[in-house]
């Protein structure tokens, strides 16, 4: 089997693994993540950023094959049972594959409208556990147990700890590909990764006290290659993920689901997203047919409502007529500008309310978890973050983004009402 990708080049696998993942491949569920935007609302700011969730899922099986070749490298510095044979290279491969299984319309947008439903990664384990599904009857015919096997290691638990935090960890396959794609895509060079020589650098090593292996980095050669992978993500967050339009444009949908739950059925809502906005319990094959295409055809049945305020949004959203923002200061109170920005909706009669939002996100630069050590010579084992004096620097920055968004009506009242929060 034979792929290529604009990320990794050519992508290939034989034998036993090609049949396995060419079989994956073939199932509804996986084929569903053609028709999911990874990046969700970005491509209104990126136009490039259209690639879907089944790109990034070979992407991410690729680099777990590529991991898969490093350790066995590293077999005689590995006790027994955290040696990965052939029936395990293919759980780690099912499970960097369908990791993403359980995404709805538009990715961690989704999530973010519909709070109180269960996330991505709770779908993802009913999709794989379902007796019903495809892809659980291709890794039950794998094996029996296979299914709760990729299952938990897609939440980063398994009997070999080192292959459970490569799938789901701080430096796991996902963030890999996923940096480097939606860099790719939307044409940023803030996301590169140097792959090749943080697998070169990467090592295992047997903590005193303890049987079970866990993932180092040489120290020698690696560890900047490591450090280019935490300001990658940095970088990523604050130019590509949070951009101020893509912000914009998910502050609108989900005043548009909002809009939604106060209105009652409307024309054009698919039943299962009906359910999902009840708070209804939801079966796993009508979850699995909500992809972007039926959120694409609900948001043209909505511009044609006869509720002006879902007409607009579902309009804008649609013709790419987007909210403004206006930047706040990090040390801004949230609380205040959020009074401020409802009394000038007051004072212009605009309603709901809830169409202006103060948007508020705060990440950490770098936060030492301990899931990836430095290996110096003669054995001996730091942590990253006294191991690098840019992580440690790093590790007292918190990055805030903080912004106000409103109608473009709004925004000269807007602008002058919260002039000394800028």
């Amino acid at each position: 089997m034979l792929l290529r990708d604009p990320v990794h080049g050519l992508i290939s696998f034989s034998g036993a693994t090609a049949r396995l993942v060419t079989r994956l491949l073939d199932c509804a569920e996986v084929q569903r993540l053609r028709r999911i935007r990874a990046l969700g609302l970005a491509a209104l700011a990126f136009p490039g950023g259209e690639h879907s969730r089944f790109a990034h899922a070979v992407g991410a099986m690729h680099v777990m094959q590529r991991y898969l070749d490093r350790v066995r490298t590293l077999a005689q510095e590995l006790p027994p049972h955290d040696r990965i044979d052939d029936d395990w290279a293919h759980v780690a491969l099912a499970a960097a594959l369908l990791h993403d299984l359980g995404h709805g319309p538009l990715s961690h947008t989704f999530e973010a409208v519909l709070p109180g439903a269960p996330r991505h990664e709770v779908w993802t384990s009913r999709i794989l556990l379902d007796p019903d599904t495809q892809v659980h009857r291709v890794l039950a015919e794998l094996d029996p147990t296979a299914p709760t096997l990729v299952e938990r290691l897609i939440h980063g638990q398994g009997p070999i700890g080192h292959l459970a935090r490569a799938v789901s960890g701080t430096f796991d396959v996902d963030r890999c590909d996923y940096l480097m794609r939606d860099s790719y895509m939307t044409g940023v060079r803030y996301g590169l990764l140097d792959v090749d020589w943080l697998l070169a650098s990467l090592r295992l090593y047997v903590p005193e006290g303890s049987t079970s292996a866990r993932l180092a980095v040489d120290g020698e050669k690696g560890l900047t290659a490591v450090e280019g992978f935490f300001l990658a993500r940095l970088y990523m967050y604050r130019q590509v993920y949070l951009h101020k339009a893509a912000r914009a444009a998910e502050m609108m949908i989900r005043a548009l689901f909002r809009r939604l739950c106060e209105l009652g059925p409307e024309p054009g809502t698919p039943p299962v997203l009906e359910d999902l906005l009840r708070g209804r319990d939801v079966h796993v094959h009508d979850y699995l047919r909500l992809d972007d295409h039926a959120l694409a055809e609900a948001l043209a049945a909505y511009g044609r409502s006869a509720d002006p305020v879902l007409r607009d949004l579902a309009d804008g959203l649609v013709g790419r007529r987007l909210f403004k923002t206006l930047r706040l200061g990090p040390q801004v109170d949230s609380a205040e500008a959020e009074r401020r920005l409802a009394e000038v909706f007051a004072g212009e009669g605009v309603a709901p309310a809830y169409l202006g939002a103060i948007d508020r996100v705060e990440i950490d630069a770098y936060t030492d978890d301990e899931a990836l050590m430095v290996l110096r010579g003669g054995g001996r084992v730091q942590r990253l973050l006294d191991a690098s004096p840019l992580l440690r620097g790093l590790a007292r920055e918190r990055f805030v983004h903080h912004r106000a968004v409103f109608p473009p009506a709004l925004r000269a009242r807007v602008s002058t009402a919260l002039a000394d929060m800028t």
